[in-house]
Order: structure tokens, then C-alpha cells, then sequence
């Protein structure tokens, strides 16, 4: 039976996470085709996946082109209704990818639809809930690092999709020529996303399916800053900057402030010139879009923003209690995020957790994916204990206070067996 969706994965030195790809592969084999669009790595990558997924066709390109190119090179090859583009650090179930096509099926003026994307083995904290682009074209998922216990399960319209973990109609992504190879890594699913709304197209996000995709895993934050910054001159020019493609005024008063905060603080900035010139001598085509879906993109979002991304913190914080940092935390601290992640034991037990509010008072929970486990209120600096049960299996809870602005710090942990 032909299959009706081509999954392609674009892999660049990604042997570490080959074995993890080839899990979700397995899974969702019976409804893809699979394509693996290598961009030369220097690892063994292709053999890795030549072993672990031997189904896949893998396309071996001659150098590292980017995000999108490696993408397109499998658009290229791709002969079927749908194209589900997968990082290779994102995994889906088949359930979830079998919800996403009923999705389009029953939205035919759609273009692409996304699940709701979760943080690699913290399934209650939200990576992206659809994208959006700000004034100064930087790409954003919404709820980026957000706790979120109970999502929507509506369909909903979304401005962007990302790139990350989406699938698509191939006459969409052909009509659109594919991605745009001028954006080398960052913010061309939000380009894409963008011309296909020109065409007339909706992208929408399906809540009913749940991903997962890791933090980080293909770039280091430094070089992700150089590339984030020409692809945001590149986009807004390209959108916002009318038929000259000129950067906007108040683009370019930021620019110059952010250079001399930069000088102030003795940071390095020179490093923004030289990524800067290159976009600012390409020749760029504007494509116009509708001033209310224009209104609709830029408009703020206080509540969907993104938070910063947070420290993960290997190893234990206190060994003889065999419990682990995750995510969220600063120190033992709980930072901006609003939440602290905590890694327990898979057998059964009682968590003791010793806590103190430091800044204002208030209540604070812990939560697994079964729901609220305990709370207590926390009044000043003084220290408080919560205790809870803690049912076998369940490895993965989260501290969490009430109110976003309030700092728990974590002074001690006991588990003890039941």
C-alpha cells in the first residue's frame, strides 16, 4: 500500500541522536516513507542511520547548506499527499501523527498543521504552541518553557508553524518553492509560514496531539545568536521593510542602542557587524502581506512570550536522596521560567521537600502528570516542609509556585521508600 506522507529528517553531525530518531521512526513507519537529508556530516552519522533505520532513503548532500536547503533537497524527491518535517532531535507518536492528518483532512484550506510540541521527558512544560515573528523579525514560539497542566484541545489558527515538528501538504510547500535558502538555520519555518499565508493558506496547531523535541541539542547558544540575528534583519526586511526592503527606522535606533549597552558592559559586538553585512548587501524580494493579519502577527502577546531558555542541571542535588535536577532551576533556586523540575526515583516512596519563599509570600504545589500532589503556603523567609506519596513509576514531578513572580528556593530533599 503507498504510503501517503514522506517524513524527512535533515541531520548534520547527528550520531548521538540517531538512536532516539530511529525509536520514533519505528513508530511511525507504517504511515512515512523516510527520507534523511544529510548535510555532509563529518561524523558517522550516515552509517548510524544506515544500521539503526535501514528503511530510510538517505540523501547524501555535498555540504551543509542550512536548515532549509536540506530540507528542500527531500521536497525534492518527495511524491506524497503530506510531508512531515521532523528534527532529528523531535519524536511523535503515530497516534498523535494520525490525528494530525485527520486535522488537514477536515481543513482543506490549510496549508500545515502542528501539534502541541512538550520538552523532551517533561511532558507538562510547552516548547511551541504555534510561532509568531516580532517588529524586529525575530521568530518566537508561543508558551515557550511555559507550565501547562491543562492545554487547550481546540483547533486553532495559528500565524506560524514550526519547522521543528510539522506536517504539511506537498502541493502547499511546492507552490511555495519550498523553504527560502537564504535563511541558513532559524526562523525560515516562520518565512515559510509567512508566504503560505500569502498564498491564501491557514496553518493551524492541533492540542489533541502531543511531540516532544529537546532544548538545544543543534547548536550551541552563541553561534544560534549570529544566525538568530541575520535571519531576523533578513525577515524583516523581507516583510516589514515595504517594496525597497529597507530596515524600518526603529529597527535600526535598536540596533545601534543595543552596540552601545554592548560597549557599556564591555561585551563583544563587533560580532554583529560582521553577521549584519552580509544580509544587508543581499538582494531581497519583498513579499506584502495583508495589514490585519500583519496587525494579528506583530500584536503583543504578554501571556504567550517565550521564556528564557533555562539551566539543566546534570547530576544531584542532594545524592543520598537519589533525587536530580531538571529543568528551571537557578542553583536551587526556582528562576524566571516559574518552575523547578525533579527527577525521583521510579519505585514508590514519600517526597520531603524543605522550602522557603524568597522574595514574597505565597503557595507553592508539586505536580506530576497525574495532576497536583500537595501544596503549602509559604509566608516570608521562613522555612516550610511539603510532603506527598509518591506512586512507583512516576519519575518526573515539578515544583511549582502559584504566582509567576515568586522565587522558591529548594533547601532540602529526602525520599525515603515505601
Amino acid at each position: 500500500m503507498k504510503k501517503n506522507i514522506t517524513a524527512i529528517v535533515v541531520t548534520w553531525n547527528s550520531q548521538e541522536l540517531v538512536p532516539g530518531l530511529a525509536r520514533t521512526i519505528k513508530d511511525i513507519e507504517p504511515l512515512c516513507d523516510i527520507v534523511i537529508s544529510d548535510n555532509a556530516s563529518g561524523d558517522t552519522t550516515v552509517e548510524a542511520v544506515r544500521k539503526m533505520i535501514p528503511g530510510a532513503r538517505i540523501i547524501r548532500n555535498s555540504r551543509n547548506g542550512g536548515f532549509g536547503y536540506g530540507n528542500n533537497k527531500g521536497i525534492e524527491i518527495s511524491d506524497t499527499e503530506y510531508i512531515l518535517l521532523l528534527n532529528s532531535d523531535a519524536s511523535i507518536l503515530r497516534s498523535s501523527l494520525e490525528k494530525l492528518i485527520n486535522t488537514l483532512e477536515n481543513n482543506p484550506d490549510a496549508a500545515g498543521v502542528q501539534p502541541l510540541i512538550r520538552l523532551w521527558k517533561w511532558p507538562l512544560v510547552t516548547l511551541s504552541a504555534g510561532a509568531a515573528m516580532t517588529e524586529y523579525g525575530y521568530g518566537y514560539d508561543f508558551d515557550f518553557m511555559h507550565f501547562q497542566p491543562f492545554p487547550d484541545n481546540e483547533t486553532v489558527e495559528v500565524p506560524c508553524l514550526t519547522a521543528a515538528l510539522s506536517l504539511f501538504r506537498t502541493e502547499a510547500l511546492r507552490r511555495a518553492e519550498g523553504f527560502d535558502e537564504n535563511i541558513f538555520m532559524y526562523f525560515e519555518d516562520i518565512d515559510l509560514s509567512l508566504r503560505l499565508t500569502g498564498f491564501g493558506y491557514r496553518l493551524l496547531l492541533e492540542p489533541a496531539a502531543e511531540a516532544q523535541h529537546m532544548m538545544g541539542a543543534s547548536s550551541s547558544r552563541i553561534q544560534a545568536e549570529k544566525w538568530e540575528l541575520q535571519s531576523s534583519t533578513y525577515l524583516t526586511r523581507k516583510f516589514l521593510g515595504g517594496n525597497s526592503c529597507r530596515l524600518p527606522d526603529y529597527w535600526r535606533r535598536t540596533e545601534l542602542r543595543t552596540r552601545i549597552s554592548c560597549m557599556l558592559k564591555r561585551r563583544p559586538w563587533l560580532w554583529r557587524l560582521a553577521a549584519l553585512r552580509k544580509v544587508r548587501n543581499m538582494d531581497i524580494e519583498h513579499v506584502s502581506l495583508p495589514r490585519e493579519f500583519l496587525m494579528k502577527l506583530l500584536a503583543p502577546r504578554p501571556l504567550r512570550m517565550p521564556h528564557p531558555r533555562s539551566n539543566s542541571i546534570p547530576g544531584e542535588y542532594f545524592p543520598t536522596s537519589h533525587v536530580s535536577a531538571g529543568p528551571g532551576w537557578q542553583g536551587r533556586k526556582t528562576d524566571i521560567c516559574g518552575f523547578g523540575c525533579l527527577d525521583v526515583p521510579s519505585r514508590s516512596g514519600v517526597l520531603t521537600l524543605s522550602l522557603r519563599s524568597c522574595n514574597i509570600p505565597g503557595s507553592a504545589a508539586i505536580w506530576s502528570d497525574k495532576g497536583c500532589l500537595a501544596r503549602v503556603f509559604l509566608n516570608g523567609c521562613r522555612k516550610r516542609e511539603i510532603k506527598t506519596e509518591i506512586a512507583g513509576g512516576i519519575m518526573k514531578l515539578y515544583l511549582v509556585p502559584d504566582r509567576a513572580e515568586q522565587i522558591i528556593e529548594l533547601e532540602n530533599v529526602t525520599y525515603t521508600d515505601r
